[in-house]
């Protein structure tokens, strides 16, 4: 009698889940995003990049990618095109990206005989420190890239959809069709209109944008400004952080790409922290892929020093993306 009890619930929720797909990982999908619009329920970065690729590889034919976390996004795809001579772009991506995860697609990208033309690697210390699977609905790497089985893979997406943070929020939103301010804590809900381009899988945040742009100081309010904390104006440095694993990833991606004959640029990210990489994990990167190949932008500079660079304490906005890459390629 017990057991029925709560096999019924448990049954319930388990059909829900299958039909509603609320993480879009059941279903397959041509578009994860429709430009315009909010994706409402947060996806899961990693997996809509690799699905999307796999998706439009036959039609697009890419050979140049953009790998990294979040902060790669704002690497407009048209402008690297003119740098690489080459239209073929992609971003592929993951929210809070590791090396680990970067280490697996370059490896997809081989084994599968895509051609790598050009690498553009966004790292920063957290990237480099993750040399395992993420952890979490939101992170959790695609099963094609960890060999993860997929009935644990879409036991993740049903423990998060059962959970008390996320179910009885989704429930409020679709009974009500609204989003509502405690249902953004953790990234579970999201209304932000995002301009999308499926043939790049580049996400742009042009309501943030206009918004800069028609008036800066209403953008960067009270509220705002509380996230742009105060930084000591003496340099300090992150940890060193490219160890045995970190090392074996490393030279491994560079020997695929050595084999590809790839153009790899290393981008360190100017973070508004203004934590300088660690001088021997930017040594070891220069004598992977070359001192030419490495560009470090961590640490106090122009970039990092102006608040109006960001979106918030975490993102630079596309001006600085642009910044980069002509710094880059024109040298």
């Amino acid at each position: 009698m017990f057991v029925s009890v709560l096999i019924v619930p448990f049954v319930a929720l388990l059909i829900a889940y299958i039909h509603y797909d609320p993480f879009e990982v059941v279903n397959k999908y041509y578009s994860y995003y429709i430009s315009g619009k909010p994706s409402y329920i947060t996806l899961n970065r990693d997996y809509v990049s690799t699905e999307t690729l796999i998706n439009n590889e036959p039609t697009y034919h890419y050979d140049s990618y953009i790998m990294g976390n979040s902060r790669t996004r704002f690497y407009e795809l048209k402008t690297w095109a003119d740098y690489i001579n080459s239209d073929k772009c992609f971003h592929f991506d993951a929210s809070a990206e590791s090396l680990y995860g970067i280490y697996k697609k370059i490896i997809f990208l081989d084994e599968n005989h895509y051609d790598i033309k050009n690498i553009l690697m966004i790292l920063d210390y957290g990237t480099l420190r993750e040399t395992n699977n993420s952890k979490g609905h939101l992170f959790i790497k695609h099963p094609l890239l960890s060999g993860q089985g997929k009935i644990d893979f879409q036991l993740e997406y049903f423990k998060t959809f059962c959970s008390f943070s996320f179910f009885p929020a989704y429930l409020d939103y679709k009974i009500s069709g609204k989003i509502k301010d405690y249902m953004i804590t953790g990234h579970l809900l999201d209304d932000t209109p995002l301009e999308y381009d499926l043939k790049y899988n580049e996400m742009r945040l042009k309501t943030f944008e206009d918004s800069i742009k028609a008036n800066p100081v209403n953008f960067y309010n009270d509220k705002k400004m509380k996230l742009f904390f105060h930084r000591d104006s003496i340099q300090k440095y992150s940890p060193m952080v490219i160890k045995k694993e970190q090392l074996r990833m490393l030279e491994e991606i560079n020997v695929i790409l050595k084999k590809h004959h790839t153009n790899v640029k290393v981008v360190i990210n100017p973070l508004y922290d203004q934590l300088k990489i660690n001088s021997m994990d930017l040594e070891t990167l220069k004598n992977i892929y070359g001192a030419e190949n490495v560009f470090d932008f961590s640490g106090i500079n122009a970039i990092t020093n102006d608040y109006h660079n960001y979106y918030e304490e975490s993102h630079y906005r596309p001006q600085v993306s642009d910044e980069i890459m002509k710094a880059i390629y024109q040298k």
